[in-house]
């Protein structure tokens, strides 16, 4: 019996996790100090790998294996991607240097079309 509350505790602390993870990112406020959420992930993957050595039954199994997997991966993926900010880097408030675009009707449009109206451009990149 507790093999099968442990299979979906760890399916329950990845989606906790993500779920958090991923409100930051809709308000693009992915912190620098990760620590938190890289320690929720291994405690995902700790409970579902002593989950799956007990003997948890299919229904506890399952959810064991995907909190496993699922935070592996996602451990993984924010290992190997360390973001940089180069020394070139647009900083908040500054002037941005020329540039050409494709704005949601396909059209395209220069930097200089904008300037006296105020606008805010949204970039976006993953971690991974």
């Amino acid at each position: 019996m507790i093999d099968l509350l442990l299979g979906w505790a760890s399916l329950a602390v990845f989606a906790a996790a993500m779920r958090l993870w991923i409100a930051n990112i809709k308000r693009v406020e992915i912190p620098e100090n990760r620590s938190g959420f890289v320690a929720a992930w291994l405690a995902a993957v700790g409970l579902g790998v002593v989950a799956l050595a007990g003997e948890p039954g299919w229904l506890g199994g399952i959810p064991a294996s995907l909190g496993v997997f699922a935070s592996s991966f996602v451990l993984f993926t924010v290992t190997i991607s360390k973001q940089k900010v180069g020394s070139d880097a647009i900083r908040v408030g500054a002037t941005i240097p020329a540039f050409t675009a494709t704005d949601e009707h396909g059209e395209t449009f220069d930097s200089a079309s904008l300037a006296g109206h105020p606008v805010l451009i949204k970039f976006f990149r993953a971690h991974w």
